[in-house]
């Protein structure tokens, strides 16, 4: 058996997203961002049918076109926090603009509230100390003459929030910069269980199990799957994923998948994913810190480990194919 801790610095990134939310109850959430395959589409539209309090089938979420407002790449763990942080903070502009036009509407049962006293849960705007008074934003709206309103939100790494009883955003003003005072990281444990063939050299992972705190986990199933993927990625690496270059020409000897090998699924066993709830109340508007990179690291050094342990000696070159650990010698 074998493990290893994991740990990621969260990097920051500027991001951007507009919320359009129109009066007939759908709304339109535009970014630059990308979907890799990483479930951005799926997630980010959750966050903004949260955050504009609307169902998932009134959101359409637009992105993938550098005419969109600016998001950063897929890349360094930094597309969701920021992606969903802007979009948080785009929906509560909109928020704020349509309290701002409730306190001064004399048919609004907000007439004359103080701003901060309005709150908004569920496309619901309400006195925060007599829910009783209140209404919706479509009624606001439509007394308004109002066909739409447009919210604008920037989230980056680093703007921090503070959070209610519930653990949640409480909202713009009261943000938070503690760049440079706090470091900022994910962190994880990755276990497991390989069998070593003592004639052959062969090694096996038998069974899996990885453990992530990475802040608010914005979707649990493709979160999970996004670890899953890492791990396969660093299972690779520890036992046969390798780059071989011609010495005297510098190219790739071995660039198709004839030669250069990659895991299957009869490679990999069942793998375990838990997560630690975390709340961090400074990384950016949701709290989330990223799980791109956090579920690769570690990973071959708990195969290693785990090889170390099974035959008493400790192998530092990768890829761990069979031909090293029968050089290393195993004790039987």
């Amino acid at each position: 058996m074998g493990m290893a801790s994991a740990s990621y610095p969260v990097h920051n990134s500027q991001g951007t997203a507009r919320a359009r939310l129109y009066a007939d109850g759908h709304a339109v959430v535009q970014s630059g961002a990308t979907d890799l395959g990483t479930g951005t589409y799926t997630v980010m539209t959750q966050v903004a049918a949260d955050a504009l309090g609307l169902p998932m089938e009134k959101i359409r979420f637009e992105l993938g076109d550098t005419n969109l407002p600016t998001a950063p790449n897929s890349g360094g763990s930094v597309a969701a926090g920021t992606v969903s942080s802007s979009v948080y903070m785009a929906a509560q502009d909109v928020w704020q603009k349509l309290i701002k036009v409730a306190v001064v509407d004399k048919k609004s049962p907000l007439f004359k509230a103080k701003p901060e006293e309005v709150t908004v849960e569920k496309g619901r705007l309400f006195l925060k100390k007599d829910a009783s008074k209140g209404e919706s934003f479509a009624d606001l709206m439509k007394r308004a003459e109002m066909t739409d309103i447009e919210g604008m939100g920037q989230g980056k790494y680093g703007s921090g929030y503070e959070t209610g009883q519930s653990g949640s955003p409480a909202g713009p003003g009261n943000n938070t910069d503690s760049a440079g005072i706090h470091a900022m990281h994910s962190f994880g444990a990755h276990f497991c269980e390989v069998r070593v063939d003592m004639d052959l050299g062969t090694v096996r992972v038998s069974k899996w199990v990885s453990v992530m705190g990475a802040g608010r986990i914005l979707n649990a199933q493709t979160a999970r799957s996004q670890i899953i993927g890492g791990a396969i990625f660093g299972i690779g690496s520890a036992l046969m994923e390798e780059t071989i270059r011609d010495q005297h020409f510098s190219r790739y000897t071995n660039a198709d998948l004839a030669t250069y090998h990659v895991p299957v699924n009869a490679d990999i066993p069942d793998m375990t994913v838990e997560f630690v709830e975390e709340h961090d109340p400074f990384i950016n508007a949701m709290g989330v810190k990223g799980i791109g990179e956090i579920a690769m690291v570690g990973v071959a050094a708990a195969v290693a480990n785990a090889v170390y342990h099974a035959t008493g000696k400790r192998l530092r070159d990768l890829p761990l194919t069979p031909d090293k650990v029968l050089m290393g010698g195993i004790n039987s």
